[in-house]
């Protein structure tokens, strides 16, 4: 395989294609990874991570906010929390919904995103 001199000059600067093959995580990891950022790219997703970035919020209160229906609301909210991006606690008749550390600190790395 012929390749571009940079490329060689770099690869051999790294400790060789192994050693650059060996950093990629396992493929149940990078699935995992994967599910994360497919739960991102949804713009309503967001706006609830966006909002629980702010406070713990019942379903009802991010229904008004983000203006969807409660079964669209529900298969987000579920995505999200599969994902490990919010948690959800039961209060009294209420399910209240928070912001997980890996969703507040994903949506910090987004900050520069115009």
């Amino acid at each position: 395989m012929q390749v571009p001199q940079v490329v060689t000059e770099s690869l051999k600067k790294a400790g060789g294609i192994v050693k650059v093959r060996s950093i990629i995580p396992q493929t149940s990891r990078v699935s995992a990874m994967s599910a994360v950022f497919q739960s991102l790219s949804d713009p309503a997703r967001l706006s609830v991570l966006y909002a629980l970035s702010m406070t713990p919020l019942c379903v009802c209160v991010l229904k008004s906010m983000v203006k969807i229906a409660d079964s669209k609301l529900s298969y987000h909210l579920d995505n999200l929390r599969l994902a490990g991006l919010v948690s959800r606690q039961r209060e009294g008749k209420f399910i209240v919904y928070t912001i997980t550390e890996l969703g507040r600190a994903l949506l910090t790395a987004c900050k520069g995103i115009e």
